[in-house]
């Protein structure tokens, strides 16, 4: 591992669409939100667990001299996790690995800095930084801009800029830059103390944590962690089990991204443990790959017949895949991003 010496660079402009795509909590009903959050820490095997909070999911490595743990989720959550940890394993958090830098998952970290040291791939410190370029307001911000100042004021703000503003409010200002906008609602993600390139092995207490570079589909600075032990694997946004693809698969290219299911494939794991939805295997990290490739194949024969998306979207039906959650809502949408990806 190599230490950081400095985390102030230019943040890509492709941040801008992330910091908008990035998926987000189920919306609760009534009661639930009366009740607060769904949480839980459940045993995976041996002394590997997974916590929850609502609908996004973390992995925690309990050892004899601490605990290795992923995404930290949210300030909220990360300050009962830490609670709960301590009361029943009564030992520290000393490592908190990234999964990548999106806001939904690595936020709040910084109730573990007493204690851990976090990790992550050496092209998260870029995500996290403030570019220091004059850029405009993207078009879906701009619009907000009733006074056309340049900025979006609090009053301005809507959905997922009023939701998350002080997240994107880097400066503590009251406004959002075009350069607050690009970087994404990221205030609240502690920044990495220790980045790796490809691969890196975190050991402790006699039990080891390998984190992956898988390539750069869905982030720039993903990583998968693998256990080896445990024969189990954690990965978070670019693969989740039996449901479809997150709506349109924006920002994804398609043959990157079957390498990288690819990847976890090879892993040998037994056990697959997603930041989003069930529990499951390597057999289920392969119907991912096999929906994308038979969608593809799908598509791609539409395109060549001469079919508009409206008519792919109406004759495509996946039905093999008709159990898989969101099926009835996304697969058009599926359809949709896969057609933008064949006719770029």
């Amino acid at each position: 591992m190599k230490r950081i010496l400095v985390c102030f660079c230019l943040a890509p402009l492709v941040l801008m669409l992330a910091a908008c795509t990035s998926e987000p909590a189920a919306e609760p009903d009534t009661a639930q939100s009366q009740q607060g959050p769904t949480r839980s820490i459940t045993n995976i095997t041996g002394d590997l667990y997974r916590a929850q909070n609502d609908n996004h999911f973390t992995a925690l490595l309990v050892t004899p001299e601490g605990i290795i743990m992923s995404d930290p989720i949210n300030r909220e959550f990360a300050t009962w996790l830490k609670g709960e940890l301590a009361a029943r394993f009564d030992v520290p958090v000393r490592y908190v690995l990234y999964s990548h830098s999106d806001f939904d998952h690595a936020s709040g970290g910084e109730v573990f800095a007493e204690t851990a040291q976090f990790i992550g791939h050496e092209n998260m410190p870029a995500a996290l930084a403030l570019s220091s370029n004059d850029i405009p307001l993207p078009e879906n911000a701009a619009a907000m801009d009733a006074n056309r100042n340049g900025e979006i004021e609090r009053a301005e703000a809507t959905g997922n800029f009023q939701n998350n503003f002080a997240l994107f409010d880097a400066n503590e200002d009251g406004m959002l830059s075009g350069a607050e906008i690009a970087r994404g609602p990221v205030s609240d993600v502690y920044p990495p103390t220790d980045t790796y390139s490809d691969r890196t092995t975190i050991t402790l207490g006699g039990k080891s944590v390998e984190m992956i570079h898988p390539g750069t589909q869905h982030s720039a600075n993903m990583s998968i962690l693998r256990f080896p032990a445990e024969r189990a694997v954690f990965v978070v946004d670019f693969i989740s089990l039996r449901r479809l693809p997150f709506q349109t698969m924006a920002g994804y290219d398609l043959d990157a991204w079957l390498d990288e299911i690819r990847l976890v494939e090879n892993l040998g794991a037994e056990i697959v443990i997603p930041g989003h939805g069930d529990v499951g295997t390597t057999a289920d990290v392969s119907e991912v790959r096999q929906y994308l490739e038979e969608l593809r194949d799908a598509v791609a024969a539409g395109m060549k017949a001469g079919s508009s998306l409206e008519e792919l979207q109406a004759s495509i039906k996946m039905e093999a895949y008709s159990d898989w959650g969101n099926y009835k809502e996304w697969l058009p949408l599926n359809i949709e991003g896969m057609y933008n990806m064949l006719n770029p």
